[in-house]
């Protein structure tokens, strides 16, 4: 078989081209690359960076989901101080509000009144976020007239699980982190190793959370036993209930305290009206032995201190960790 001379310089021809475009080639990704013949590597925070860059916005902007990344971005910090400097820069703050619409067609409204204050449940840090519903329903703590078990034992906290989560928007739900809740697990009792922690994604506030503590007993029998008070230390009682955490930033910039709520952040509504709701603190002290009945809740008028019956329905006030 015989070839022909030009066909040999085609060949030839085709050859060097193909050398020239790759050194052009060549030349120019190192241009572009300062130099750098070798591929830039795609880091875990540049993909991070390209995927999840969350725009700061005002709080009732972001999406329950975004919400929940700017509260990650928070406990993540190194010290409570740079958490606060995260949440400002996304534009949260302890105080903003925004709608929370249910599921049962009602609104209720969302409140941040903690910032890094709740530890998660399984021992992995802190929430970034503490948020607080207006009355998302009216129910009593107990079906059966008693205090016994606390809010551990409580129906209103089963119910909360299962029907009341239900009507938070699936957004929400989805996004709620599990936090160790500090409450006297017994009712009534003066032993303070009745204060237990319960794991929970959503709760009732406990009266010290809102108010500090509170001094209620000592305020209305005294600090020494007395035979007005039949030799009884009620000190303990007040104990007790300070046991049950500490007071979120939100009550406590508002002045909120045991006797006064004098910026009325208290006085919340269900349905246009204004109505009491629950804490989540047993009334530790019986008279007879035989009315360990009764919880704690914030009367209608935003008063912080009232009595009602287990079986009495109140406002159901959340909170909620992200």
């Amino acid at each position: 078989m015989s070839r022909s001379k030009d066909g040999g310089l085609t060949v030839v021809a085709l050859v060097l081209s193909l050398a020239v475009c790759a050194l052009g080639a060549t030349a120019l990704w190192l241009v572009l690359t300062g130099g750098e013949a070798t591929a830039p590597e795609v880091t875990e925070t540049t993909q991070t960076q390209v995927e999840g860059a969350l725009e700061p916005r005002s709080f009732d902007e972001y999406s329950w989901e975004e919400l929940a990344e700017v509260a990650r971005l928070i406990a993540a910090a190194s010290t409570d101080d740079e958490g606060r400097a995260v949440a400002e820069s996304y534009g949260v703050a302890v105080g903003d509000t925004r709608a929370l619409p249910l599921d049962d067609g009602r609104a209720a409204t969302l409140t941040v009144v903690g910032i890094r204050a709740d530890r998660r449940a399984d021992g992995t840090g802190v929430a970034g976020l503490t948020l607080m519903s207006s009355p998302i329903s009216l129910r009593p703590v107990n079906d059966a007239l008693t205090n016994a078990g606390g809010w551990e034992a409580c129906s209103l906290r089963a119910w909360l699980a299962g029907e009341g989560r239900s009507l938070l928007p699936e957004g929400l739900a989805s996004s709620l982190l599990a936090v160790s809740k500090s409450t006297n697990n017994a009712g009534v009792t003066t032993d303070a190793a009745s204060v237990t922690q319960t794991a929970d994604e959503l709760w009732l506030f406990s009266a010290s959370e809102v108010c500090g503590a509170p001094g209620w007993f000592v305020a209305e029998y005294g600090e020494d036993p007395n035979p007005y008070t039949g030799y009884v230390d009620f000190s303990v009682y007040d104990a007790l209930l300070a046991a049950e955490g500490a007071q979120y930033e939100y009550f406590a910039l508002a002045g909120v305290s045991g006797s006064s709520d004098p910026a009325g952040v208290l006085s919340l509504s269900y349905g246009g009206t204004e109505v009491a709701w629950w804490y989540r603190t047993a009334y530790p002290y019986s008279y007879t032995g035989q009315d360990a009945s009764y919880f704690y809740q914030v009367m209608a008028s935003g008063y912080p201190c009232v009595t009602a019956l287990a079986t009495d329905e109140a406002g159901v006030v959340v909170g909620m960790c992200l």
